[in-house]
Parts: structure tokens; C-alpha cells; sequence
């Protein structure tokens, strides 16, 4: 036997306690200092005999766990086999629907540009023929609405709601969805139309801070503020919805973040909903002039560790989860089942697409919506994406945390280089943070600690 090289050691915010992790397996658990010591006489000589039976239930627990493996596994290899095995297996059907690329909003930051094209109803026919071409018997079907601002065109999204409900039942699968919008037309039918469904994993809504900050930020395309109407709406659906609330962050409003969050907590927001931080990048051209504004990566993860733990100080337990490590695919760019569908049935395979042109499209969905893709150019836009290797990066496989980001985002993984890394998650960072923060979550709520089947195996 081996010690494993994705073992992770944190002090944690409780005196005396260490926290052992493992970024494969995703099995955590804790140690006071004498246990500290069992363990890591363990794992520092795997193959001598244990000197009692509760040494020995100690060695099968590190192994269960993943802490101690097999001399012959090479896990970096084993990560890839299990991404490949998922990938290969999966029957699910993954779907980003772009009822439009139109947008009320003007944000500062934002990497689209917005056509006035909405889909048809020859487009709308082309979806559901692409469902029931695709969708198997027992499969899941998960669409995700994005845009532009998906609810200008929300009588699409009427007509295929109900027809994906049918479908998906007639086969024996589940239909699951989410959305992307900016909240502004989250009037009360709406939110009544979606909570009827009952199957809404989130609706991720942006505010970028308190009112003063968003409203310089997320203006109208006619320049009106925004906050006031966003957060009514907000507050109306919260009790019915799933609401994520998404703050994006660069430099000009990273001081405001405490103030935002005691914002929320006073309007009873907190838990209801729960909160993120998203990083402004130069994603693409559109938004190439935000780039003396963003974190750098390292700065993102420290303000990012430090919002979760002013939420925490605040008595508020949003759900704080151990990192899990990744299995299949990152995202839609990177699913073999998934589809970015824009209007005029153009495909695409990452929704950082979804408003560019004709040129940059994998596919049309069904011919005479007007749109003229190019083979050649489909072909090799297919190609490009289907060679996209989340293990080639030379650095990554070294990284104690590449288990749980398989490279990060496919979009700016692809930009770099194959002797750098992919594009690194937050955790490459604040790990150590996250942890600390579950565990005293876990402390304070009377949770035990995690093992790799989901049981809980108590301290080592």
C-alpha cells in the first residue's frame, strides 16, 4: 500500500483538531493529535503489520477512504478512466436553450453582445424533434435557460416547458431545469408558472452589491437602475423558487461585499436564498475592457473564502459542502449528450457562444430557419471541441486539487497553453479555507464527518 497523493492536511478553526481530506474520493476526516499520530505512523509505513486491532480498523478505514492505495494504482490515470467511463456511460441529455440573445440589460462587464434574434416557431418545432430524437428510455433530460435575457422570450419557454414534462415521462425519465436571468421580468405569473413545475434545480439572479454599486453596473439598456425592481421580485418568489444570487465581482465593488450581505440579511433574504460570488473576466472581445478591473485568480479565492465566512460569522449557514470531486463532465462544452441551441437552430457547444455568428456554430438543427452554416466550418468548430483533453495540461498533473476541476472551465482551459495549467478553480487556493469552514459547520450542526461511500465514519 501507498499514502495517496491527493491526501490534504488543514488545521482546523477548532483547537487541536486536524482535518485529513482527500480531493479524489471527497472523504473527510478528523483527527485530535494522538489520532494525528496513528494515522500518519499509517500512512508513513502502509505495509508493516498493525501493532493492535484498533490500529487495524484504522488501516481499513484510511483505505476505505481513500487515504491509503494499492503500490500499483496510478491515480492520475485512474481520474482519467473514471472521467472517460462516465463520459462514455452517461444518457442523459443536456440542453442550453437561448429562447432569445436579445437583452433589456446594459451591463459594463458583459462578454455578449445582443442581436435582436428570438427563436421561432420552426425553431421551436426543431427543439422538440431534437429531444425526441435523442432522448432514450429511462433518461434524464436537464435544460438550462439562458441568453440574452431568456424571459423576454418566455412564450418559448410556455410551449416547451409542458412538451418536456410530456416527453420525458412518456420515456421514463426525469426532466429537471434551471435558468440564468437578470430577474427583472420575474413578475408574480412567471414565478407562479415556474413553481407549478416543481422541478426547478435554481434561478441564478444577479445583484451586484448594495443598491448604489449594482445600479452602476446593471443598468437598462435605456440606462435605468435596476436593484429596486430585481430585488421586489427577488423577495416575491424567494419562498417558492430556488433563488441563487449571483454577485460579480472586480475591483469596484469588492469593499461592499460585507454591506451586502447585512443588506440581505435585514430583508430576511438570508437563507431563503442562497449566494455566490462569480468573477469578472476578459471572457471574450466583448468584454476584453474589463481586464484591468478583474482579481487575479489568487485574489478572487482569497475574497471568495472571505465572503463565506462573513456569511458565517453572521449565523448564517448557507450550505456549506465539502468540495466534491468531479466524475464526468465539468459542463455542457465538455458533454457528449449536450446541446447550446440559439435561435435560428444554431448549435453551439458553450453558451459563451450563443450570441456570436453562423462561423462559430457546431451545427444547425434543422435546415430553413434561414441561418447558412458552412460544413467545413461546423466540422472543424465540432472538431476543436471534441479534441478538448481536460488532462492535458502539464502542470495539472501535479495539483493535489485536479480531482475536483478536471482543468477548470473548457472555454479558458482551451486558451492556455498545454505546458501551463487548465484554467485553476478557486480551491487551488482557498482548499484549505473551505474546509476549515465545513468542518466547523459540521461541529456547530452536530454533522460527523464524511466518508468516500457517504457514511459517516466518525474520528479517526
Amino acid at each position: 500500500m501507498k499514502p495517496s497523493e491527493f491526501n490534504v492536511f488543514v488545521d482546523a478553526h477548532v483547537d487541536g483538531v486536524v482535518i485529513a481530506y482527500n480531493t479524489f474520493t471527497g472523504s473527510m476526516l478528523t483527527c485530535d493529535a494522538g489520532e494525528l499520530a496513528r494515522v500518519e505512523a499509517a500512512l508513513g509505513a502502509p505495509d508493516a503489520a498493525p501493532a493492535s486491532a484498533r490500529d487495524a480498523a484504522l488501516r481499513e478505514r484510511l483505505v476505505a477512504c481513500g487515504f491509503l492505495v494499492a503500490d500499483g494504482l496510478d491515480e492520475r490515470r485512474a481520474l482519467r478512466s473514471r472521467y472517460d467511463r462516465r463520459q462514455a456511460s452517461t444518457g442523459a441529455v443536456a440542453l442550453t436553450l437561448a429562447p432569445t440573445v436579445s437583452c433589456n440589460f446594459g451591463c459594463t462587464y458583459c462578454f455578449q453582445e445582443h442581436p435582436k434574434r428570438r427563436m421561432s416557431e420552426d425553431d421551436v418545432l426543431a427543439v422538440k424533434r431534437h429531444v425526441a430524437g435523442n432522448l432514450g428510455p429511462g433518461s434524464s433530460l436537464h435544460v438550462t435557460w439562458f441568453g440574452g435575457e431568456p424571459l423576454l422570450a418566455f412564450d418559448v419557454i410556455e410551449e416547451l416547458t409542458p412538451y418536456f414534462h410530456e416527453i420525458a415521462g412518456e420515456r421514463g425519465g426525469r426532466f429537471r431545469q434551471s435558468m440564468i436571468t437578470n430577474g427583472s421580468l420575474l413578475d408574480e405569473q412567471k414565478a407562479d408558472f415556474f413553481a407549478a413545475q416543481g422541478n426547478f434545480d435554481f434561478l441564478q439572479i444577479t445583484l451586484d452589491g448594495p443598491p448604489a454599486v449594482h445600479n452602476k453596473r446593471r443598468l437598462t439598456t435605456n440606462g435605468q437602475p435596476t436593484y429596486d425592481r430585481i430585488l421586489a421580485n427577488v423577495e416575491r418568489a424567494s419562498g417558492r423558487l430556488p433563488i441563487t444570487l449571483r454577485v460579480n465581482v472586480d475591483r469596484s465593488n469588492v469593499d461592499h461585499l460585507a454591506a451586502f450581505v447585512d443588506l440581505l440579511a435585514a430583508r430576511g433574504l438570508l437563507p431563503r436564498v442562497s449566494v455566490y460570488l462569480g468573477h469578472v473576466l476578459p471572457y471574450t472581445d466583448v468584454c476584453s475592457g474589463v481586464g484591468s478591473a478583474a482579481l487575479t485568480k489568487e485574489e478572487f479565492a482569497a475574497v471568495q473564502a472571505s465572503f463565506d465566512f462573513a456569511l458565517f460569522e453572521r449565523g448564517i449557514r448557507p450550505p456549506f459542502s465539502l468540495p466534491k470531486p468531479r466524475f464526468g463532465n465539468l459542463c455542457i462544452a465538455d458533454n457528449p449528450r449536450g446541446a447550446v441551441v440559439a435561435p435560428d437552430g444554431l448549435v453551439f457547444r458553450c453558451w459563451n457562444e450563443v450570441a456570436t455568428t453562423e462561423r462559430e456554430a457546431s451545427g444547425l438543427l434543422a435546415p430553413g430557419s434561414g441561418a447558412v452554416v458552412s460544413e467545413g466550418s461546423a466540422r472543424e468548430n465540432r472538431a476543436a471541441w471534441d479534441g478538448y483533453d481536460p488532462f492535458a495540461h502539464a502542470v495539472c498533473q501535479t495539483c493535489k486539487v485536479q480531482p475536483l476541476c478536471h482543468g477548470g472551465c473548457p472555454w479558458e482551459a482551451r486558451k492556455n497553453p498545454v505546458e501551463s495549467t487548465g484554467h485553476c478553480t478557486p480551491l487551488r487556493w482557498n482548499l484549505p479555507d473551505r474546509l476549515r469552514l465545513v468542518h466547523l459547520k459540521m461541529v456547530l450542526d452536530k454533522h460527523p464527518p464524511i466518508a468516500a461511500d457517504g457514511a459517516a465514519p466518525g474520528p479517526c
